[in-house]
Formats: C-alpha cells, structure tokens, sequence
C-alpha cells in the first residue's frame, strides 16, 4: 500500500548437495500490493484479470525459478497468476491463510511462493505474540530440490509503519519491536526446524530506522543482504510519491549461497518493483561421516512413492499449528523395523 512504511524479506537457504548445481537458481521477490484487486475492496473479475495480466508480463520474461509473492489473496489467484505466466509451468507451491487481525475471516495480504519445481515440503505459520508485541501476519516456507541441491525459500512481509494513534514516537516504536521479534521467530524456526547447512534464501518488505535492528539481526545470523553495499539509487523498490521519497523496502538474503548483483525491473503493475537475483552455489559442503563398513549384502534400494493432497490439511508442529497446502506432493515413510 503506497504511502505505508513496509518490509519484504525474502530468505533463501539450500542444503549443498556434493556436487555445486550447474546453473544459477534465479528468484524473484515481488509485493503485488493488494493483489489482485489493487485495494481491500473486492474488484470485479474482468479487472482482476487485467492486473493479473499486467503482473504476468513483468514475470514472464524475467523466467525465476523461484517466485516469492506478499500482498496475494489466496491460494486460487496464486494459480491463476501461474497459469497466466507459463501455462502448466509454475506450481503454488504454498500460499499462506493469515487471518485478519481485527476483522472475521482470512486476510487479503497472504504469502506465497511459486516454483518451476514441485515443493518437497512447503508450509506457514503465523507469528507468536512475545511479552506482549503480536507482528501481523506470518512467513511461509518451501523446500525445493533443484538441480540437485536441496534450496530452502522463505517469504515474509513484516509489519508496516502505519499510524493509527495520535502518539507516533511510541507507535513507531510497537512497529519496530513487532518487526524485530518477527526475524527472531524466524531465525528460531531455521534452527529448531530446518537443517542448518541448508541454502536459504529469505525475501523481506521492510524499512528500517537507524535505531532498528531486524536487518542486521539477518546478517548477524550469517545471511547476506543481496543489496549489500549499493547506493539507494540502484535499489529503489518503492518509488517515491508525494511527501515519501524514494525507498527500498523489498529484500532478499541469502546463506550458502552466492548471490549475483540483484535486478529491479520497472513497472506499473505494482507500487512495488520485483527484485530478481541469480544464485549460485557456494560455503562449504557439510558431510557426515560414515561408519565403517560391514560384509554385508545390501537389500535393494525401495521405490520412493508420494501422496498428492488434494484439499488443505491443518496438522499440529512443534510450536503450534500450521496447514499443508492442496497439491503438496509429501513422500511415503515406512516405519517399519
């Protein structure tokens, strides 16, 4: 929402598989501002269509890999917008379902990514409120396989500077906190539930005071910021308007991998600008040991199968709950001794 001061993080990690990936993995992080109807109020069809026509001409041939979207509504124009970029070419791999915080039912600024490749694992959770500071919304998170190498994305859209007491220092100071405890919940999450030798890549929407410490809480954590010694001339996300000025509020940080320089692509289908970057391997490959071995006749390896949901599945996680997107392909363990 133009105007608004608003933060998208976009983090990446991937596993390294033994073997560097040949190509870059190229992705693209976007606020479609309240897509797809350009404001909380709901549009008619035709002039959803246009917008979601509008927002696929910029995608297209940008070709990601990877898509990281904030401001979607659903799930359902997360499809279209696939289908109209590449027909049978992009996967929602998860869209999230925030609820609206002050209103009944779901809200109209979710997450999502979208993928080339089908997700291994893909969920989202909402954020927990901490000694009293509650962040809006949540972060959503997939697991792809690439080229052979495992690559974790998250997308988060941290809350904004918006005002709506007469005490402005004290309300910026609530935004701030509610921003920085967000990225701490995060970093919890990488470390109690994903890998930590996994590649990541994170997207944010955010601005940050001098005082503020959510962006450098991320490179701290060992992530590289893609922006990383530009100039603001060269990473305008949110053209200025009026009395704001011209701002980078769209991020994206990276661990284990080596980021390219990052591309802003002019548009008009968004008050946003997407931001697009080629990732290539890099770190140091984590290994394990392995015992030695045995005279011992190896059984012969077992087919892998999968199971495709075909409706959203809410299932309980270490901290909470969280729901399996419809179209999750999720693999077969046997428990069997």
């Amino acid at each position: 929402m133009r105007g608004f001061h608003r933060t998208i993080v976009s983090l990446i990690a991937a596993f390294l598989a033994a073997a560097a990936f040949a190509a870059p993995i190229r992705i693209t992080t976007w606020n479609l501002e309240w897509f797809p109807n350009g404001s909380p109020k709901e549009r008619p069809v035709a002039e959803q269509d246009k917008r979601i026509a509008a927002a696929a001409d910029v995608l297209r041939p940008l070709n990601s890999d990877i898509i990281l979207l904030q401001e979607v509504k659903d799930y359902d124009v997360c499809a279209r917008l696939g289908e109209t970029i590449a027909p049978h070419t992009y996967n929602v791999a998860i869209c999230s379902a925030f609820r609206e915080p002050f209103a009944p039912g779901l809200g109209k600024q979710q997450v999502a990514i979208l993928a080339k490749v089908p997700a291994q694992a893909a969920w989202s959770e909402t954020w927990k409120a901490m000694s009293g500071v509650d962040p809006p919304r949540g972060f959503a998170f997939a697991w792809f396989k690439i080229r052979g190498t495992d690559v974790g994305v998250y997308a988060v859209h941290l809350k904004s500077n918006l005002i709506m007491k007469s005490d402005k220092a004290a309300e910026t100071q609530k935004n701030i906190r509610k921003r920085e405890v967000a990225v701490e919940q995060l970093l919890n999450h990488m470390r109690d539930v994903i890998a930590p030798s996994m590649p990541m890549v994170k997207s944010l929407d955010q601005i940050e005071f001098a005082q503020e410490k959510t962006l450098a809480t991320l490179t701290s954590a060992g992530f590289r910021n893609v922006w990383e010694g530009a100039p603001l001339l060269q990473r305008v996300t949110h053209p200025g308007s009026g009395p704001y000025p011209d701002a980078t509020f769209d991020y994206l940080f990276a661990s284990n991998l080596v980021p390219s320089k990052a591309q802003i692509t002019p548009s008009k289908a968004s008050d946003h600008l997407p931001v697009t970057c080629d990732f290539s391997s890099g770190g140091v490959v984590v290994t394990q040991s392995t015992p030695a071995t045995t005279n011992q006749v190896a059984p012969p390896p077992a087919t892998q199968q999968f199971v495709t949901l075909t409706q959203p599945v809410r299932i309980k996680i270490p901290y909470g709950e969280t729901v399996l997107p419809r179209g999750l392909r999720l693999p077969v363990v046997s428990h069997d001794a």
